[in-house]
């Protein structure tokens, strides 16, 4: 992944799992409004999306995810026993829920 690509992923990343509006985060950090809107459209077609989300540490950690035709569907590894098989890539927004709710009970 290009370091634009990683640089505006981080920052869009950050929009969902803060909740906060496109505008107030845009202020916030200095960037153009229009630029967040431009590469969330970029990189939500593109087929290359960047979750941020760490169960067991509560830090994030970037991922990256390649759309692939063979196979449809996104596997989601809680520590060592538990693991979801979801029919499409969750929205980091509901990643950022189930941080939320795990992380209490995750050890």
């Amino acid at each position: 992944m290009s370091e634009r690509i990683e640089f505006w992923s981080r920052h869009l990343a950050t929009i969902s799992a803060e909740k906060i509006s496109t505008q107030a985060y845009a202020e916030r950090e200095g960037l153009s409004v229009a630029s967040l809107y431009y590469w969330r459209k970029r990189l939500k077609g593109s087929g290359t999306c960047s979750a941020q989300v760490s169960l067991t540490t509560g830090h994030f950690v970037a991922v990256q995810v390649h759309q692939n035709e063979e196979r449809s569907g996104c596997q989601l590894h809680i520590g060592s026993r538990l693991q979801l098989d979801l029919p499409q890539l969750p929205s980091p927004r509901w990643l950022a829920q189930l941080h939320g709710e795990l992380n209490g009970q995750v050890r």
